[in-house]
């Protein structure tokens, strides 16, 4: 091999480029490791460093670390202290080259980390600001009841943006409940409310539709947003509807209870939105009065 010079990898990495008269003299120094792999154009397979030295037979330096100097004796200290200083320097060289190496590739991971949460920020700005937006163009929820003839409601669910344009709402479910009804149920649930542990977290979006009543009368708009119900006997009765509206993070579904009078000739029109969905616990407030 003469002077060609040797390749060294440790780690999976090249730390250095040395002639290969001097790796023994730096694997006695310590700066070269047992564990570490050798390749060159005459041996071009990666190596370990004892078995390159033996297969090309460098001259014969112990391979052990320096504090085994005592067990060397003289002979092994006499050997070091005549190393080539230019090795020495090399293997230095090498050293620092490869230290810089290293202090550069933290700085540019500190620095790919900081560029990851800026984008991160900007990431979670911009979607608070298309929640804010959305939020501003929430449509309001209506439910009205039209004059018809006796025996017949019929009404419809839409939707009136902040433009003013009115858009139907096609398939919701509406249910029809006799008033008395739905207020006898609504008082039981808000007493097994009460009845709960305190500090129990009840949605009540969730808890005031288990168990509902048989209804009246079922419909599901149409693709104008119309329905109509049979009205048995005139009286008060109270309108079941549900749906998702956009709330913070995504939509959630929300409920009403909307009563009306069958003997009111006038046409009633009731906006439902979030404010007065199904969200408290008193049964005198869980249902909104028409007008």
């Amino acid at each position: 091999m003469s002077k060609r010079l040797v390749h060294v990898a440790r780690g999976g990495k090249v730390i250095g480029q040395y002639p290969s008269e001097q790796l023994a003299s730096l694997a006695e120094s310590g700066f070269l490791l047992d564990t570490d792999l050798c390749y060159s154009e005459a041996c071009p397979v990666w190596t370990p460093l004892p078995e390159f030295l033996k297969k090309y037979e460098m001259p014969k330096f112990s391979l052990g670390r320096p504090d085994d100097g005592k067990k060397r004796g003289y002979a092994g200290r006499h050997r070091h202290s005549r190393q080539n200083p230019s090795a020495v320097l090399s293997g230095w060289i090498a050293f620092l080259l490869a230290l810089s190496a290293l202090v550069g590739s933290g700085f540019w991971i500190a620095g790919l980390y900081s560029e990851i949460g800026r984008k991160s920020g900007q990431v979670e700005e911009m979607t608070k600001q298309l929640a804010a937006k959305e939020k501003e163009s929430q449509r309001l929820l209506f439910v009205s009841r039209e004059v018809v003839e006796p025996g017949v409601v019929r009404g419809s669910v839409i939707v009136r943006n902040e433009a003013g344009k009115r858009v139907a709402m096609p398939g919701v479910e509406v249910l029809l409940f006799p008033r008395k009804v739905i207020e006898s149920y609504l008082e039981a649930r808000a007493d097994e409310v009460a009845r709960l542990p305190a500090g129990t977290s009840v949605d009540g979006n969730k808890f005031f539709t288990v168990g509902l009543p048989p209804p009246t009368a079922s419909a599901t708009t149409d693709a104008s947003g119309r329905f109509e119900f049979p009205v048995p006997e005139p009286g008060e009765y109270v309108i079941f509807t549900r749906m998702n509206i956009f709330v913070q993070g995504g939509r959630a579904e929300r409920i009403w209870f909307v009563a009306f009078n069958s003997r009111d000739p006038l046409n009633t029109l009731v906006q439902i939105n979030e404010t007065n969905c199904v969200e408290q616990f008193v049964p005198s407030l869980m249902v909104v009065e028409g007008r």
